[in-house]
């Protein structure tokens, strides 16, 4: 099959979301909150940040899984003290009746975005960008959240496109320092991307067994 591949930067994870992969997603998770509050911190105090770590984790990745999306990628280590507030959801469309120029798709989704959407290549693919902002109801906030779209063609694959979609939380101000930080961190992410073909994608048994001897 056909898939991409991302470089993810070291304090991140990669959790898969397919629906049979429910158990390798519960064991990174486990894996990420013992990585972040160890079993030698005191218990009554290191037990509520465990649940509620566990808690943001397992809706982030619930919410993966809900929207079609392959794996959910999100910073779970702080950076320069700061905890980065965004995920990726990473999803592959496979269309096998469409069979029209990429860049048709391409451009008629530049038409519909205006000046929030961009041409570039990823990958030595075309792909566009897409950015708006959302309020507070898909994400269950009080203040607004960047959200930033990229349609990517799959290459010699009529009809396959790698969809990539991160949101950014913000404390109101959208267009803040900090928040633009963060976005461009998560577009230097994407940049990375790059399509194989024939990818053997490893069983839920071959990942736990990987998982375990980390």
């Amino acid at each position: 099959m056909i898939d991409f591949e991302l470089i993810v930067p070291d304090g991140w994870a990669h959790i898969p979301t397919a629906p049979e992969m429910s158990r390798v997603r519960e064991q990174i998770i486990r894996g990420i909150v013992r990585h972040a509050l160890p079993d030698t911190l005191p218990r009554d105090k290191a037990g509520p940040w465990r649940r509620m770590l566990t808690r943001e984790l397992t809706e982030a990745t619930d919410e993966a899984e809900r929207q079609g999306a392959r794996a959910v990628v999100l910073p779970v280590q702080e950076m320069a003290g700061m905890r980065l507030p965004g995920t990726l959801l990473l999803s592959v469309i496979e269309d096998p009746d469409e069979s029209s120029d990429p860049r048709t798709v391409l451009d008629s989704l530049l038409a519909d975005a205006g000046t929030a959407g961009m041409a570039l290549e990823i990958g030595g693919c075309p792909a566009v960008r897409v950015r708006q902002i959302v309020d507070s109801g898909p994400v269950k906030r009080k203040t607004p959240a960047v959200r930033v779209n990229y349609y990517v063609a799959a290459p010699d694959a009529p009809g396959v496109w790698g969809l990539l979609t991160f949101t950014v939380l913000t404390d109101g101000d959208v267009d803040a320092e900090p928040v633009q930080a963060i976005v461009l961190l998560f577009d230097t992410v994407v940049g990375t991307l790059r399509w194989a073909d024939n990818v053997d994608v490893p069983t839920e048994d071959e990942l736990i067994e990987q998982a375990s001897r980390t």
